[in-house]
């Protein structure tokens, strides 16, 4: 996908010259820019689409679930002058906000050198009395926070209005609100219920800034006059005016985030939405080349009967062919009749229906997913780092991969140059699927022998099987499932109780040397509890940690949603020292 236009919907340059580009923010992005800090703000995210080699200074500041316009000097002495303004007062602002409270009057005037006490606007409230504290008088030149208060629309128990203010931060225009009993939707700052709030729920926007003229060296005529720069308000206010949840604002923001995404080389798969971490809890949106890919979590959100929009909302912005929904139940052994149905519908909820399998791309490696074949489409993009990792290490090496799934990491190694490669699963199906996936990347596997073969077989099982047979790797990948069910009761895995195990099992195969990568998306277990884990599995052996990777950009809003540790294993396995042993005596 080319990022430029989608740069431009949802970062969009409002006014730009030699000293200044005015940007609008959307809500739920920090601003960044400030020193000393990871690039990992809005700023940083702009100068890196942009690629121009610039740097960009924030001049006027709005949270991160503020949003309009944001003001950046293309150097320190223009993001200063704005500075300088909007401290002395002199930069006029308008904001349009969604507050809690009814406004009687439909104008107000307020004065921050007045009595906060005088003023009572809100039906039937007035603000708390405070103790006093003696203060010097202030002098009588001193400059004033003026803001002007303009009903535009009111619902049962809020108010849009627009507020003409000179205030040179949000929180002091808050500050002003709350005076007179108008609390902004999403602050909880002195909320007698904070609890019932959420900061993704702000409703605050910079809709214009008028820049005085020639305060910012302007050379041509044309522009000594003073600019006015301006953002259109969210259509979701009036969501929120009603008491609603702003749905289309929160995908907004949750894509903004991801933006990098766009521009991984050869790459057309992201997630887009991790839900219950950004929002709108319940669901999960993905996309898998041409087609988007919702995952309902929950039975009934609030939220969803607004599923048709947030699928035409993707459609439209990310011009993909289908958009698709799968429901998710607690228990997945055994969905009902109607739901099978459901998820191995080829109809979408929208758009044109997709073929049975789509090919898509992962930094050029090429992977087939079903989008209506059961709950899985068949690649877990959160391993996409990970994939690279392998690929990167896998020249010349012999490489295990158990629980393989659709065998993504071996086509990676092979990818990688990897000597051979053994995908172990239980599922006929998918090791099927993990051959077309070598098909589609040039690499003819093997049946029974060769050097890319597939195994069905319980990984316990065939960790023996290898070490009667004397088999040893360089790389062995362990992605097991949480928890999974045996032929026997006593069969039965746990990442929990079992997962020291299969790593001393696995270190019975593994070279010394090798290297071992342990991942699981079981959030009760903790990157320490699986690092101590690895560790004990590893017995006697020297277990150096090589890596705890961080999740990829699309899911790091879940830090607990997945782990993985990287470890190289020295010495000899127990089993090969035992032999030795028996033979030396």
């Amino acid at each position: 996908m080319n990022v430029h236009p989608l740069l431009q919907r949802l970062i969009p340059i409002l006014y730009e010259d030699e000293q200044l580009l005015a940007i609008g923010k959307p809500a739920g992005v920090d601003v960044g820019g400030l020193p000393n800090e990871r690039a990992t703000g809005l700023v940083e995210l702009v100068q890196t689409l942009r690629g121009r080699n610039e740097t960009l200074h924030p001049a006027n500041r709005l949270s991160r679930f503020e949003s309009g316009v944001l003001l950046l000097g293309k150097n320190t002495a223009a993001a200063a002058r704005i500075r300088t303004m909007l401290k002395s007062f002199r930069l006029e602002q308008e904001y349009v906000a969604v507050v809690n409270g009814r406004m009687n009057k439909p104008m107000l005037f307020l004065d921050s050198r007045r009595d906060p006490e005088e003023k009572k606007v809100a039906k039937g409230k007035r603000p708390a009395r405070r103790p006093r504290m003696a203060k010097r008088p202030a002098p009588s030149a001193a400059p004033a926070i003026r803001t002007v208060l303009r009903r535009i629309d009111q619902g049962e128990h809020r108010t849009l209005i627009r507020c003409e203010t000179t205030a040179p931060t949000t929180h002091a225009l808050r500050a002003q609100l709350r005076s007179v009993g108008l609390r902004l939707v999403g602050d909880r700052l002195h909320d007698r219920a904070p609890r019932l709030m959420a900061h993704e729920d702000t409703c605050l926007h910079l809709s214009r800034v008028r820049l005085p003229g020639a305060r910012l060296e302007s050379r041509t005529s044309a522009q000594k006059n003073s600019m006015t720069i301006r953002s259109p308000a969210p259509a979701g206010f009036a969501v929120a005016l009603r008491g609603e949840r702003d749905v289309q604002r929160l995908l907004h923001a949750a894509l903004t985030r991801r933006l990098p995404c766009f521009l991984e080389p050869k790459t057309d798969s992201c997630r887009l939405l991790t839900g219950p971490a950004e929002g709108l809890s319940g669901l999960i949106a993905e996309k898998y080349g041409p087609v988007v890919v919702l995952q309902v979590l929950e039975a009934s959100p609030r939220w969803l009967e607004a599923l048709p929009d947030v699928a035409r909302w993707y459609r439209d912005l990310l011009r993909v062919q289908a958009v698709y929904v799968k429901r998710f139940v607690r228990d997945r052994t055994q969905p009902g009749e109607d739901l099978q149905e459901a998820l191995r519908s080829p109809k979408p909820l929208l758009g044109e229906p997709a073929p049975p399998q789509v090919d898509i791309q992962e930094r050029g490696l090429r992977f087939a997913v079903r989008p209506y074949d059961g709950f899985s489409v068949g690649l877990f993009l959160d391993q996409r780092d990970n994939r690279g990792r392998v690929r990167e290490m896998s020249q010349d090496k012999d490489v295990l991969n158990l629980f393989a799934y659709t065998c993504g990491f071996s086509v990676a190694a092979a990818v990688g140059g990897a000597k051979s490669t053994i995908s172990v699963d239980v599922s006929p199906k998918h090791l099927e699927w993990g051959r077309t996936n070598f098909t589609l990347n040039g690499i003819e596997p093997a049946v029974d022998s060769g050097d890319h073969q597939f195994i069905r077989s319980d990984a316990m099982e065939y960790l023996k099987r290898a070490k009667r047979q004397g088999k040893e790797f360089d790389i062995i990948i362990l992605d097991p499932p949480s928890f999974a069910h045996g032929r026997k009761s006593k069969d039965d895995f746990s990442i929990i109780e079992d997962l020291a195990g299969l790593v001393s099992s696995a270190g019975e195969v593994l070279r010394s040397g090798g290297v071992m990568m342990v991942s699981t998306n079981h959030r009760k277990l903790s990157h320490r509890g699986l690092l101590d884990r690895v560790r004990q599995g590893s017995g006697t052996r020297r277990c150096e940690v090589l890596e705890t990777p961080p999740l990829p950009p699309d899911f790091a809003v879940d830090p607990d949603h997945a782990k993985t540790v990287f470890v190289r294993l020295g010495g000899t396995p127990a089993s090969r020292r035992s032999d030795a042993a028996n033979l030396h005596s």
